[in-house]
């Protein structure tokens, strides 16, 4: 196995572990967006049970208080995990783009050998040819 088909090996696997990596990235912001949803349900369901009894009327200003630092913390989390998405994306490019090069390097080296050996097998049926012609004459 020659160097470039290494390099080639390397920077697939490079780029199918950086795809399975934003696959995961992208289940998570999913499942924190889902949380969040779920977070402001949960507030809204609270809110209107407090509008039955004035014990969860007292309370609520500190819930939500609570539940809203926990949606910021959320929030905050969704927003790192989009940034690293994109950071990876970047990288996925880089990697494909990598890839694409290594690819085409290969491809014109196996054109150049396959030119060459028509070279060498023209170059040989042209000397039998010589060598028929002169028995000829």
């Amino acid at each position: 196995m020659s160097g470039l088909d290494q390099l080639l090996r390397l920077q697939r696997w490079t780029l199918d572990e950086k795809r399975r990596q934003a696959g995961d990235l992208e289940l998570l912001i999913e499942r924190l967006v889902q949380d969040i949803n779920k977070l402001d349900e949960q507030v809204e369901h609270e809110i209107a049970a407090s509008r039955a009894n004035v014990e969860l009327q007292r309370a609520l200003p500190g819930y939500r208080q609570m539940m809203k630092s926990r949606r910021e913390r959320l929030d905050k989390s969704m927003l790192d995990l989009r940034a690293e998405l994109e950071k990876l994306r970047e990288q996925i490019t880089e990697a494909f783009s990598e890839l694409k090069k290594t690819e085409q390097t290969m491809k014109n080296r196996q054109q150049r050998q396959r030119l060459a050996e028509r070279r060498k097998e023209q170059a040989a049926n042209d000397e039998i040819g010589l060598h028929l012609h002169r028995r000829k004459g």
